[in-house]
């Protein structure tokens, strides 16, 4: 008897300043088309402010400064309204209207009559409206109050008492764009007389066998039979369950055996995330589906771990594993507009880059039903933090017993949403959440945490909780803490390149056993820029101008840039290359040497994506979806095959260079090879290793006097992996700006919707920090994602790269080919029947 009805179709938005839509109630039911002046076309799912930027009643607060003139948004009162057809209900037919998503509090008409209020941000809304549904033409109207007051970054953590993501009210990598609107799905869906509250499906595996312990909640009237079904992906039936439903008890228990369950596997293992189906049917009521994955997952606290460290050891199926993670945010500063294409886009970036956790951070969001959906599909896990995070003043929360109680009233409702899903790992009480000497809260100091964590225990006892991120003790990784702290456990930062001398330091005296956030800021993609800087701001230096200072101000480390140049930056296009080169290198470099040491429990690099298009952010991945360079390198010390260098710095002082090297493979033989080669191709010294197992392998040491390339690989099977270090000998990088020019061929080959691309170095020295950047304006929609970039290509060397193109059609496929001394090159897709083999333009 179930039927669903998504109602995403018809919306409209009309704004009010305070009560003034108390004097219009008549717009909130009208169904004959008049009085329509002031309302325009709403999308729902979507946000407030996205409708009036596509209506043009707002300047694009994606542009310059213009946010500035959207922040009277939040400040009004918005009503939305559809209508919605309905058929008679038969006998014993039940109606409701579900609100997956509602920012942040309202109330909900139906035919002009109020039916339900609201608050919460994470929190649904379900409203019967059975004996308010009859046949025919019906009102459906939801008004949204002005968004709660709440503190921006640098504020006091004490003050805010709703539970909604702080990132909007103004952050270091987004200005203040507050949230408001219907940001998830609405439906209407119709039952018999039993309705499905919850299921809950607990899958265990013990050895070759497994069982799902199915836990099923209902309201309403009457007795009958519940049946689980599990299925396979390809629809086979493994399991299948009936039991009776009492009308005196609305809960019941099933559990189901499975022979043999295929396992839900961790991504980058080589095996796919297996995902099952549960059907739940009440017979004649109603019908829930859910899926679900079987894996034994824990943390541990390692051997020789302190015995006051919490365990941060990620156990899979009994095997102990590193956590290579990337911290999350938004995908949208507008996030209920947020195109489900670029989700999936940059969650796609994280599944190719071997991330194994994604840490969704306290600033933001309850993430979405479609984020997590795709966590269990690439096999990436999930750090889940309750939106709380710190504040530049004070991090502690509040302690008010109404505020308190809240937040445990939320986790009662939100918890069960997502525990279902094998992608979930941790629930977290916030973000750098600290006493008022800086150290980070356990759960006895704030009774906040307290009851987040009694509740999470008692509602998803199978996940991780871990009361802040930073667990501590010590919240900072610096040189200072490091050399004079007793231990360092859960540690964040720096978000900062700590400069030609000391950065590979710090990362190399580092003993966090888990970097939960640390990152290096880095300019944006020129085609961002272009799409967010009015050309005439386009120009240097950036700082000190408010369009930049608004657009990443807190991650403008131009001065540092220069510096590490030599002062000799003059255009934009180099000092984002310059700034990217350093951003990749720098956050390269900190993962792998955290990888080199056994007691490193996981590093989760700031941050994979970015809310809002900044010139200058620490992300990885730019706002309209373009990885920056640091992707790829983070992408290759990820890899399972690598190899690495512990080195002094990148800038080589006393002319000898010493590189201790490291390699990691599956087992068995391999052969490692260093060297040590001048731009132009020429080498300066080389060392072999056969090591018998992975760690450090052996040292290089030879006398350098010029910038140059540490050429590591590791060969083992049939699997090889590169690892390169542009370094200098002299004082800077400013020898880049002036290398000679090389020359390089490029040939495209389309097969569908991807290209091979074989690059092939003709002549002149190297082309070092070689780049493929898509060509077309950053507003157009689609993607390219390449299997490597931003790479060295030597002297007479040759690369095969693969990219794929994903919403874009051919004839507007077009990549630009950068690098430190090729000019400017755009390739092409080539025609059907081309001249010849290399197409450019």
């Amino acid at each position: 008897m179930t039927s669903v009805s998504v109602l995403d179709e018809g919306w409209e938005l009309r704004g009010y300043l305070g009560d003034d839509w108390q004097l219009h109630r008549a717009q909130l039911h009208a169904r004959d088309g008049r009085d329509t002046g002031g309302w325009v076309p709403a999308r729902v799912p979507g946000s407030v402010l996205a409708d009036l930027l596509a209506a043009g009643q707002v300047p694009d607060p994606y542009v310059g400064r213009q946010s500035l003139l959207s922040e009277w948004v939040p400040q009004r009162t918005w009503v939305y309204r559809t209508r919605l057809r309905t058929s008679a209900l038969a006998p014993a037919e039940r109606a409701f209207l579900e609100f997956d998503g509602i920012d942040y509090a309202a109330a909900v008409y139906l035919d002009g009559h109020r039916i339900a209020t609201h608050e919460g941000t994470y929190v649904p809304l379900v409203v019967e409206v059975t004996d308010l549904l009859g046949p025919g033409e019906h009102t459906l109207a939801v008004v949204i109050d002005p968004a709660p007051v709440s503190e921006p970054q640098v504020g006091y953590t004490a003050k805010v008492d709703v539970h909604k993501g702080r990132m909007g009210y103004g952050w270091d990598f987004c200005p203040r764009l507050v949230h408001q609107g219907l940001w998830a799905p609405v439906r209407l869906r119709t039952t018999g007389p039993l309705r499905v509250t919850d299921v809950w499906a607990r899958p265990v595996i013990t050895g070759g066998s497994g069982r799902v312990r199915v836990s099923l909640a209902t309201e309403g009237k009457g007795a009958g039979t519940a049946t689980c079904t599990l299925r396979t992906a390809g629809g086979e039936i493994v399991a299948e369950a009936t039991v009776p439903l009492d009308g005196r008890d609305p809960a019941a228990e099933i559990t189901l055996q499975v022979e043999s369950p295929r396992r839900w596997h961790l991504n980058g293992t080589g095996e796919q995330p297996h995902l099952y189906t549960l059907t739940t049917t009440v017979h004649g009521s109603d019908e829930h589906r859910l899926r679900l994955g079987f894996r034994d997952l824990r943390f541990t606290r390692d051997p020789g771990a302190p015995p006051t460290a919490l365990p941060y050891r990620l156990t899979v199926d009994g095997h102990p594993t590193t956590v290579k993670g990337w911290n999350w945010v938004p995908a949208d500063a507008l996030y209920g507009a947020t195109d489900p294409a670029k989700l999936r886009h940059l969650l796609t970036l994280a599944r190719d880059a071997g991330v194994t956790m994604l840490r969704v951070w306290g600033g933001g969001l309850i993430e979405t039903e479609t984020f997590y959906d795709l966590c269990d599909e690439y096999g990436i896990l999930v750090w889940q933090e309750f939106a709380q995070s710190s504040s530049g003043m004070r991090s502690l929360p509040s302690d008010d017993e109404a505020f308190v109680a809240r937040m445990a009233a939320e986790a009662e409702r939100i918890i069960p949403t997502r525990r279902n899903h094998p992608s979930l790992a941790v629930w977290c009480g916030g973000n750098e959440l600290q006493r008022a000497d800086g150290v980070p809260l356990k759960d006895e100091d704030s009774p906040v945490l307290a009851a987040l964590h009694e509740v999470v225990a008692r509602l998803d006892p199978d996940r991780h909780w871990l009361p802040t991120s930073p667990s501590g003790p010590v919240f900072g990784n610096t040189l200072e803490s490091v050399r004079t702290s007793p231990e360092q456990h859960d540690v964040h930062g720096p978000w900062e390149h700590q400069g030609l001398s000391d950065h590979y330091r710090l990362y190399d005296e580092g003993r966090g056993l888990l970097l939960s956030e640390f990152g290096v800021e880095g300019m944006s993609n020129l085609r961002a820029i272009e799409s967010v800087v009015p050309a005439p701001e386009r120009r240097l230096p950036t700082t000190r101008n408010p369009v930049w200072d608004h657009l990443g101000r807190w991650w403008n480390n131009e001065p540092l840039v220069q510096e590490a140049f030599g002062g000799a930056i003059g255009d934009l296009a180099t000092m984002s290359r310059a700034g990217q080169f350093l951003q990749a290198d720098g956050l390269r470099y900190a993962i792998e040497a955290n990888r080199r040491r056994p007691s490193c429990c996981g590093v989760l690099p700031w941050q994979l994506n970015e809310s809002f298009p900044n010139g200058w952010c620490t992300a990885a991945v730019d706002y309209f979806g373009e990885p920056k360079a640091a992707y790829h390198y983070v992408r290759r010390a990820y890899r399972p095959v690598h190899v690495s260098a512990r080195l002094p710095a990148p800038r080589v002082t006393g002319g000898e260079l010493g590189a201790a090297v490291w390699a990691w493979w599956d087992g068995g033989p391999a052969a490692v090879t260093a060297r040590v080669l001048r731009l132009d191709g020429s080498r300066v010294a080389e060392e072999r290793w056969t090591p018998a197992a992975p760690g450090q392998v052996g040292e290089l040491r030879c006398a350098v006097d010029q910038t140059f390339l540490l050429d590591l690989s590791v060969r083992a099977g049939d699997r090889t992996a590169t690892n390169r270090y542009l370094l200098t000998a002299g004082t800077d990088f400013r020898d880049l700006l002036a290398l000679p020019e090389a020359r390089v061929s490029a040939q495209v080959e389309p097969h569908g919707a991807e290209w091979t691309l074989r690059l092939r170095h003709e002549e002149g020295p190297a082309a070092p920090f070689l780049r493929l950047l898509d060509a077309r304006p950053a507003t157009e929609p689609g993607w390219v994602r390449w299997d490597d970039n931003a790479i060295d290509l030597l002297p007479g060397e040759e690369r095969v790269l693969r990219g794929e193109w994903d919403g874009v059609p051919p004839e507007g496929r077009r990549v630009l080919l950068d690098a430190w001394n090729l000019g400017p090159r755009v390739l092409m897709e080539p025609p059907i029947f081309p001249s010849k083999a290399n197409y450019m333009h």
